[in-house]
């Protein structure tokens, strides 16, 4: 039945791959093709109505996006704007087959970002990335504190599908990079202040400085936002007194605070040297710093009661259906040891303990980026980068008063990376190339206090202070043969050598000069590693059936490398789990229409997923805490993606997009087996079939006042499942989302206030939910309906 629909895809994949060249074709050789250049982004228009030329570098070069044979969305800074985006979560509705959500409880501070099915949820540093994070074609290296606010930027590109030759290592599912503004050379800037619900206030600008005119410029830029909370956490015992439960709050607010408050700012500070006509240095720095509450959690489902006093049903710690409250506390009450522990030392009676529920981070880089011509048809780069961060989250995972999981997390990472990158052109321009080479070191610290079932025969109590050093090497080359003025032949490989060890801290919480005297002790000072290599390939076949209409077809490779269980709760624990790897098949087409008046991009794909990666929570003989990441199986992705932008009208600007994802497992090892709930027959987590958007804008022209510009986004995304076993009670149901935004701008376009609204329809929907080993399951709500106005003054 699966392979019958596959087969119909592609079909229909095939058609709406052929169909463009018919009609596209013809039309091209009536009307001229814009020969325009601007690095726009998806959807920019110019003013003579005409889609603007978009210019990404996803093959270490300056091409046109039409000319790119590759899927990917790419969004400028004005696009971005009119769309309200506020961090890179927020360019997912944009583009097809992209889920970017923002990670709740242990793993809050995250970006969970899945591309055609593929990408990673849990923010631990033993796991890598699936979708590359890039900043100024620097690579992220942790899916914690990634949720990245759009500062100054001049474009984002997501590029879908793996990137294992062009983006190097963990860019199995793709790729989304970031591209700050450069300096420029004239005296310029902005600033922009903005007020809204929750108390929301955003100041943000930047200023672009000449120190020598057409050698010297530098930019700087700066961001502050500040918004409340918007979940309510009780005091489930102040409320009902006479339930049994303990009270917390003393000033009779029955209140315990809020969850989804943010207090963020960040600097960035860039400097442009153009010392000769050939040669180009950029050099950034950047700083943030975030006191923010955690990621709102909500409970959806209990059945451990393990330390709950008889009597007491757990469910009642359930709110209403569609509110925004809790009843966490972020304390664990005082207890004594079982019995079992009478006698060993550090065991007894222990204290309450209260833990901050606040998600802080500090971040700190600098990056330098050397393009050298050699000659006219040579260029040599470097990039050179370092990065560190520290962080602190908390989770209260059983989200009652009783304290069942309460956890601090402390995280430090650092990072540096060098790239050298030889490019240019021979033979007449026949062969384009680009070699090169790539390192990357970073060390990471993890620690934290786990009080996991605190009293029970079944405790398990400990802090963390474990150490993840990680190197990998890598050299690749790309080649493009352009053997006709029509037909482009590609060719990419890339070498990546991956070592990473993890060192196992676990002490005692009391007392951290001595062990653990539960269970974890014995992982006290062990370590683990992981050594392997890989080998990405890329073939690509481009041909171009007019100056307005392209075609690809492409075969690639990706992987993400392996590593050590980071969370071993019993010494039968300690185990290490290999890369996946994936092999893609694409075929599209990219075609400007009606003398760009139109854009047409598409794309099908068939993703042969080997070794896939999943957490296996069922218990183990010796401990019902259990989160070993496996190597389950092999499956397959396949689907088809549609984008779309129109000018019909002058002023009048529409953009759309579709996508649609199957995955079907292929086989189930006999450790997948052992994973509670997998079946053959279940879905891929952040995996929905469906995916949609629409925007219109119409920039309206007054007599005498300015411009107006009205816009509507609407976007739909179906059902999908966080967890492979796809437990109906974390289900995240498909919605559907209006947000809306209005600006005027006077004359000399460089005075506009706007109005921003988002979620219109006030729609209660869930970001993420998880479902822990404990028997809890919990769900983040998303904001409700929120409205800010800004005011933006240029000069």
């Amino acid at each position: 039945m699966r392979n019958r629909k596959f087969k119909q895809l592609c079909l229909t994949g095939a058609a709406m791959v052929i169909s463009p060249f018919v009609t596209g074709t013809a039309l091209a050789q009536d009307e001229p093709s814009g020969t325009d250049t601007a690095s726009q982004g998806e959807g920019a228009a110019t003013r003579d109505d005409g889609i603007a030329e978009i210019v990404v570098t996803a093959q270490f070069r300056a091409q046109n996006l039409q000319d790119t044979p590759l899927a990917i969305t790419a969004v400028n800074s004005e696009m971005l704007e009119a769309k309200g985006a506020s961090t890179v979560l927020d360019v997912a509705a944009s583009a097809p087959n992209v889920t970017m959500r923002e990670a709740g409880g242990a793993n809050g501070g995250a970006a969970q970002i899945f591309v055609r099915g593929v990408g990673q949820a849990d923010s631990s540093f033993a796991f890598e990335p699936g979708v590359g994070m890039y900043i100024d074609d620097v690579y992220y290296g942790t899916v914690f504190g990634s949720i990245f606010d759009l500062l100054d930027l001049d474009r984002v590109e997501v590029l879908r599908g793996p990137q294992g030759t062009l983006a190097g290592k963990n860019s199995i599912g793709g790729a989304v990079k970031l591209f700050s503004t450069k300096p420029n050379n004239e005296n310029s800037g902005y600033i922009e202040a903005g007020y809204g619900r929750f108390k929301r206030l955003e100041l943000k600008g930047a200023a672009n400085f000449v120190l020598v005119p057409d050698t010297v410029m530098a930019r700087i830029s700066g961001v502050s936002k500040q918004v409340d909370g918007y979940l309510q956490r009780y005091d489930y015992g102040c409320l009902y007194p006479d339930s049994g439960v303990p009270s917390f709050t003393s000033d009779g607010s029955c209140k315990n605070g809020t969850e989804g408050g943010r207090d963020f700012q960040a600097g960035r500070l860039a400097l442009r040297v153009l010392p000769s006509d050939n040669l180009e240095i950029n050099l950034i720095g950047m700083v943030s710093s975030e006191n923010s509450e955690v990621t709102p959690q909500k409970l959806l489902d209990i059945t451990q009661t393990a330390n709950i006093p008889e009597g007491i049903d757990p469910t009642i710690f359930i709110t209403g259906p569609k509110s925004r409250t809790s009843y966490a506390t972020y304390m664990s009450p005082g207890f004594t040891d079982p019995a079992a522990y009478d006698g060993v030392e550090g065991a007894g009676e222990h204290p309450a303990t209260a833990r901050d529920p606040e998600f802080r981070l500090r971040t700190q880089s600098v990056s330098g980026t050397i393009d050298w011509d050699l000659t006219d048809n040579m260029q040599l780069t470097s990039i050179t980068a370092y990065q560190h961060y520290t962080g602190s989250n908390a989770t209260d995972i059983d989200l009652t008063p009783f304290g069942l999981n309460t956890v601090a997390l402390r995280y430090e990472y650092e990072q540096f990376t060098q790239e050298l990158r030889l490019g240019g052109s021979v033979l007449d321009d026949l062969i384009d190339y680009t070699v090169g080479a790539y390192y990357f070191k970073s060390t990471a610290r993890f620690g934290g206090s786990n009080l996991l079932l605190p009293g029970t025969a079944r405790e398990n109590l400990y802090s963390q202070k474990d150490k993840i050093p990680s190197k990998s090497k890598s050299v690749f080359a790309h080649l493009t043969a352009n053997l006709t003025d029509k037909l482009s032949v590609i060719g990419g490989i890339r070498y990546t050598r991956d070592n990473k060890e993890y060192f196992f801290g676990r002490r005692n919480p009391f007392d951290p000069s001595k062990p653990s005297y539960t269970a974890a002790g014995a992982i006290d000072g062990l370590s683990g590693e992981y050594k392997g290599d890989n080998v990405d390939y890329r073939a690509n076949i481009q041909y171009r059936w007019s100056p307005d209409v392209m075609t690809y077809l492409q075969y690639s490779t990706g992987y993400r490398g392996g590593g050590v269980n980071p969370r071993p709760y019993v010494l039968e624990q300690v185990v290490s789990f290999e890369p996946e790897k994936l092999k893609a098949y694409e075929a599209g087409f990219k075609a400007d229409l009606l003398g760009r008046a139109a854009r047409l991009n598409g794309s099908v794909f068939l993703n042969k997923y080997t070794d896939i990666l999943f957490n296996n929570q069922s218990p183990t003989p010796n401990s019902i805490l259990n989160s070993t990441p496996i190597n389950a199986g092999d499956a397959k992705f396949w689907g088809a993606e549609m984008e779309l932008n129109l000018r019909p009208l002058r002023g009048l600007s529409i953009d759309a997009s579709g996508s649609y994802l199957g995955f079907e497992f292929e086989s189930i090892g006999a450790e997948g087996a052992t994973i509670r709930g997998i079946t053959l027959d279940n879905r891929a987590p952040f995996a929905p079939k469906w995916k949609a958007n629409l925007g219109v804008q119409y920039e309206i022209e007054t007599k005498d006042i300015g411009y107006f510009t009205p816009r509507l986004d609407v976007s739909y995304q179906s059902s999908f499942f966080p967890q492979v076993d796809n437990d109906p009670r974390a289900k995240i149901d498909g919605y559907t989302l209006a947000n809306g935004r209005i600006t005027w701008k006077n004359f000399d376009e460089d005075l506009q206030v706007s109005l921003n609204v988002t979620n219109i329809f006030n729609k209660y929907y869930y970001i993420s939910a998880l479902r822990y080993p404990l028997g809890v399951v919990s769900g983040t709500p998303a904001r409700p309906r929120e409205w800010k106005i800004s005011v933006r003054k240029s000069f």
